[in-house]
């Protein structure tokens, strides 16, 4: 008889269970924005079918995605992991002894007997099937990665494609929509691990991009700036952020880059004009910039006034990283702003140079000269340059500069990329708007009986230069 009431009260029990996960199964106390912006371990979202409250521990049923735990330990809820079953898991319950289960929907397919000579008209003598068992929820020392129904997509760990073609700025990779690629999809790119030929913990990472278009077999993939993947370059999808960056993408290393730009302009006051020249050539090492620039080689002639000529050029070596250069480097420059008892000549320089930011982000560089003239050491020009970038491809310039070299200039500009994705083959255009003057001082004799005329010529210039990468 004891017996017979303490299975009838373990029913009651098992049943009033069930009724509670059944009433409960799509209600959460959580908030709605948490479950919207969270993701499992494969980047699926939960849609709550049933939860089960363990003190500070909440379970919640996910469908196709699984149990998630979530802890309630802190001032906001908190996804811990979640646990994969074989099926859609839809609810809870427990035990009189206080184990507890899940209840899973499975789809399953069967084989239609083959019946030698059915009646007609009557439907083969099928079996039923097995009634279907739940399974306990495994401990919650031993997490399980979810695994999707067999109508979803496979998983991500299974999903690991190759690039197949690189393009600039893309590349084409042999995963596509049959494979549950879909656009704004973010994958990770890593070479193979020699031993293995697969992607593994020791893979090195080279950049996280981001779908453009996809199709069954295929998608394009869009990367960051100055971002290089080699073809046959392992490519996994990934819920971790895109690593293109428009202020400080990486630096390129091992290439030339050569550098012109012509600013002409008219003289206001005068009938004539004259420009500004300058360039660059230089190689970037993996540390070590070697680079030779001429800048300026300015001119002016008017009417009836003369002319004017001021030239600048230096040799700099710089210690060179993503963020930061520093270089030293000697030269040469005129030095047409003296005293009235100097005549303007050249004197050799001592250059600095220094960079704050990325080469092809937002940064801040300046180099200046200081000259030997006479055997005197004096200040001899000074230039600075400053680069925001606006969107991908596009730079804000504003640029200034000028000294006892003579000249002065200053100017606003726009840097745009035209070719390539900022390594070798990359072609870029820079047009800028401003203002130029090139002066020279008089001198006088000795006696100070005859005086030279100081000349200065300047008004508003359009500028326009390239820049090759090779």
């Amino acid at each position: 008889m004891t017996r017979l009431f303490k299975g009838i009260a373990s029913l009651a029990v098992l049943l009033g269970c069930l009724l509670s996960s059944r009433v409960a199964g799509a209600q959460t106390a959580l908030p709605p924005a948490f479950l919207s912006a969270q993701v499992n371990e494969t980047g699926q979202h939960c849609s709550v079918l049933g939860e089960q409250r363990e003190g500070d521990q909440l379970l919640l049923a996910c469908g196709a995605a699984g149990v998630w735990e979530i802890s309630l330990a802190a001032a906001a809820p908190k996804f811990v992991r979640s646990y994969g079953f074989s099926g859609e898991v839809v609810g809870f319950f427990k035990e009189p002894d206080g184990r507890l289960w899940v209840k899973l929907r499975v789809l399953e397919a069967r084989p239609f007997p083959n019946a030698a000579a059915p009646t007609a008209g009557a439907f083969p003598d099928v079996a039923p099937p097995p009634p279907l068992v739940a399974q306990p929820l495994p401990p919650s020392a031993a997490p399980v990665v979810p695994a999707p129904a067999a109508s979803l997509a496979a998983d991500t760990r299974e999903r690991v494609g190759r690039v197949e073609r690189v393009l600039p700025g893309e590349v084409i990779i042999t995963l596509g929509s049959l494979d549950g690629i879909k656009r704004s999809d973010h994958i990770e790119f890593a070479l193979a691990e020699a031993d293995t030929d697969e992607f593994g913990l020791t893979s090195e990472v080279l950049a996280i991009g981001v779908v453009t278009n996809v199709i069954a077999h295929n998608a394009r993939v869009r990367i960051g700036l100055n971002e290089s993947v080699p073809v046959g370059a392992l490519a996994v999808p990934t819920i971790t952020m895109s690593t293109g960056s428009l202020s400080a993408p990486p630096r390129v290393s091992g290439l030339w880059e050569l550098e012109l730009m012509m600013r002409p302009f008219v003289a206001v006051g005068e009938l004539g004009g004259g420009a500004l020249f300058s360039g660059s050539v230089g190689y970037r090492y993996t540390h070590l910039h070697l680079q030779a620039v001429i800048d300026p080689v300015a001119f002016a002639a008017v009417e009836n006034n003369g002319s004017v000529a001021a030239v600048n050029a230096a040799a700099i070596a710089s210690y060179d990283s993503q963020y930061f250069e520093l270089g030293l480097g000697l030269g040469f420059q005129s030095i047409n702003e003296t005293s009235q008892i100097l005549k303007p000549g050249t004197g050799l320089t001592a250059v600095q140079a220094i960079r704050f930011g990325a080469r092809d982000g937002l940064n801040l560089s300046a180099r200046t000269n200081l000259a030997l003239f006479h055997s005197e050491f004096q200040f001899g020009a000074i230039v600075v340059n400053s680069q925001v970038p606006l969107t991908r491809g596009y730079w804000l310039l504003l640029n200034g500069g000028g000294g006892n070299v003579g000249y002065g200039f200053g100017e606003l500009g726009l840097r745009t990329l035209l070719a390539g994705n900022g390594l070798a083959g990359s072609k870029y255009l820079t047009i800028t708007a401003g203002g130029v003057g090139v002066f020279k001082s008089g001198s006088c004799d000795e006696n100070f009986s005859a005086c030279g005329q100081d000349k200065s010529f300047g008004g508003p210039t359009l500028g326009v230069g390239g820049e090759w990468r090779f």
